[in-house]
């Protein structure tokens, strides 16, 4: 695999910040299924470091196969009910 083969497909990292409720992940999990996507890697933490504050933070890792499709993912991740920031790297 050459350099430039390696970069255009390269594991794609986005990081959800959404409110702490019971149903989110699995609403985000859906959302890879339908796309027929099976993620790397998905790490959830809550988060209620402030009084009135009560978020989940997920990093999910999608395969090399689905970084064409990041930018659809999140935004889709973005319409998702609690959602309220997503962010993507490379």
């Amino acid at each position: 695999m050459t350099a430039d083969a390696f970069a255009a497909a390269s594991p794609v990292m986005l990081s959800v910040a959404a409110d702490a409720s019971p149903g989110l992940l699995s609403r985000l999990m859906g959302t890879l299924a339908r796309l027929d996507i099976v993620p790397l890697h998905v790490y959830a933490r809550r988060r209620a470091d402030l009084p009135g504050e009560d978020m989940l933070e997920v990093d999910i890792q999608l395969p090399d196969t689905a970084s064409a499709n990041s930018e659809r993912v999140a935004a889709l991740f973005r319409t998702v009910v609690g959602v309220h920031q997503v962010a993507g790297s490379v």
